[in-house]
């Protein structure tokens, strides 16, 4: 199945992903002035990959996902127009139980590389080679949302997913469920501030 029938199936104007019960992350809109478009500048997608109310599984099927397949709950693609990064964030909506998180971002994300490997070499020959820079120019970023996850099992999950790729990793709650902190690279936290800029040691 080509990755670009994920559009066809699942593309909405919807800026969140949902859980179980009311869990939620959304993307919150850019500009809140009347007659401005919320997101003017911006490209924010947001994909369920796993719909609890889609008994077909649609957009999982369109991405050629097995039904027993380990994946995440959603996929959100951001990208600014002045800039030529793109941002795929994949979200995994969890209770107090977040050890499968990892494993079920990093199964989604190696599905979908391999997915747009395929889509490049079924390209023409001359084609192929920008597909692949555009593949290279995506940023792979996590977002975790939970009930109530120790700092241990959080700083676990993300050193995990930071060496598989990610480039940043974002735990969210009912408190703190906006994403675009986190899409937009204007989120690091305190303790990345910290380590970032922490001296070395002579």
């Amino acid at each position: 199945m080509s990755f670009s029938r994920l559009i066809l199936v699942a593309a909405n104007s919807k800026k969140y992903i949902v859980g179980e019960g009311r869990d939620k992350v959304h993307v919150s809109a850019k500009i809140s002035i009347s007659g401005r478009d919320a997101y003017e500048g911006e490209v924010v997608l947001c994909f369920q990959l796993d719909d609890r109310s889609d008994p077909h599984k649609q957009v999982p099927r369109s991405l050629g996902m097995p039904d027993n397949n380990q994946r995440c709950d959603g996929l959100v693609f951001y990208s600014q127009d002045e800039k030529a990064e793109k941002v795929v964030c994949l979200v995994e909506m969890k209770s107090t139980n977040i050890a499968e998180a990892a494993n079920q971002l990093i199964s989604t994300k190696e599905h979908i590389e391999q997915l747009l490997r395929r889509e490049c070499d079924s390209l023409p020959q001359n084609c192929q080679s920008e597909c692949r820079r555009q593949i290279m120019r995506i940023t792979w970023k996590a977002c975790i949302y939970h009930h109530g996850a120790s700092p241990g099992q959080r700083e676990d999950i993300q050193k995990e997913l930071k060496n598989r790729g990610f480039a940043d990793v974002d735990f969210l709650t009912i408190a703190n469920n906006d994403l675009r902190p986190l899409l937009s690279g204007e989120g690091i936290s305190a303790n990345e501030q910290a380590k970032k800029y922490k001296p070395r040691r002579k």
